[in-house]
Formats: structure tokens, sequence, C-alpha cells
């Protein structure tokens, strides 16, 4: 099972995306990580974020490999990296799930002033991103990080993926 958790810098991803691999007992694999080890932090352009998602696309096959449940995270901003892992995914015969997180502007400039451990992006960054997200037209589940508590969030997502899982086999 593939769950990709997506949505802008700053909308709680990876808080939400590292809870969700925990309740699962899926592997996680997050964008800022993955940029940190490549030696890419700080680097937003094109080819960088390219770089990143290639990446993370061969950590997911090692991890189908090894027939491990995955939890991604990262922002999958453009409708043709989404297209690379729901790919992935099909040539592994594994189901997949869309999340996305949101919030509002003025929340998400609040939580970039404190420090993340792993992100770095900063609200420039969430608004070069935002200008060019591209909206999901997959099957997805949407959720208010500023909205739902935690746990609330992880029943939502649970039920989705049951239900998701039942009508599509």
């Amino acid at each position: 099972m593939i769950v990709i958790v997506c949505g802008l810098p700053g909308t709680g991803k990876t808080f939400f995306a590292s809870a969700l691999a925990s309740r699962l007992n899926a592997r996680l694999i997050s964008s800022d990580v993955v940029r940190t080890n490549l030696k890419r932090r700080g680097k937003y352009d094109e080819d960088n974020k390219n770089a990143v998602y290639a990446a993370m696309l061969l950590i997911l096959a090692e991890a189908l490999q090894d027939h491990d449940s995955v939890v991604l995270d990262a922002t999958f901003y453009k409708s043709a990296i989404r297209d690379l892992f729901t790919a992935k995914a099909r040539q592994y015969g594994e189901p997949f799930y869309f999340i996305q997180l949101l919030a509002s502007g003025k929340t998400i400039k609040e939580r970039m002033k404190q420090k993340r451990r792993d992100s770095e992006a900063d609200f420039d960054v969430y608004l070069k991103i935002k200008a060019a997200f591209e909206p999901l037209t997959e099957r997805h589940l949407d959720l208010n990080s500023e909205e739902e508590q935690l746990q609330a969030m992880l029943s939502q997502a649970l039920s989705f993926i049951r239900q998701t899982y039942h009508e599509i086999r």
C-alpha cells in the first residue's frame, strides 16, 4: 500500500505523515529528509526538485520490493510527478491513496516562523509552490490541519483508505 500525503508547505504534511506511517507500520519517505541526504537543502529549482522526487521513486521501489507499505511526504505539486508515483504503484500492483493537507495562508505564515526539524521552506517557498501547484484530479481525501486534531485526521485517513480499498477491489 502507498499513501501519498501531499499539499503546500506548512500544512502539516510531515507531522501527519509521520503519525500515519507509525499507525500503519509503514515506511516513511519524506522529501525533506531526501533533500537533506542529497545535500540539496535550500535548492528548490526544477532540477533539484526533480532530483529529490527521482530519489524518492528509487526508495519507493526498494520498499515495494521488500513488500513494505509506504507513506510518502512531499508537496507533489505537479500532476506529472504524481503520475510517476502512481505508475510505480501500478507496476508493483499496489493500491495507492492520496491525502491532501490544507491550511490557510495565515496559519501557514505563522507555522513557518517556527523552526521545523527537517523542512527549511519559508513563506516565499510556500508562495512559489502555491503558484505552481496543480490541483489534484485523483481521488483523494482533504484534511484541514487547522480545523482537525491529529487523532481525528488519522481516523478519517484510515476510514478513507479502508473505504477506497474495498471500492477498488
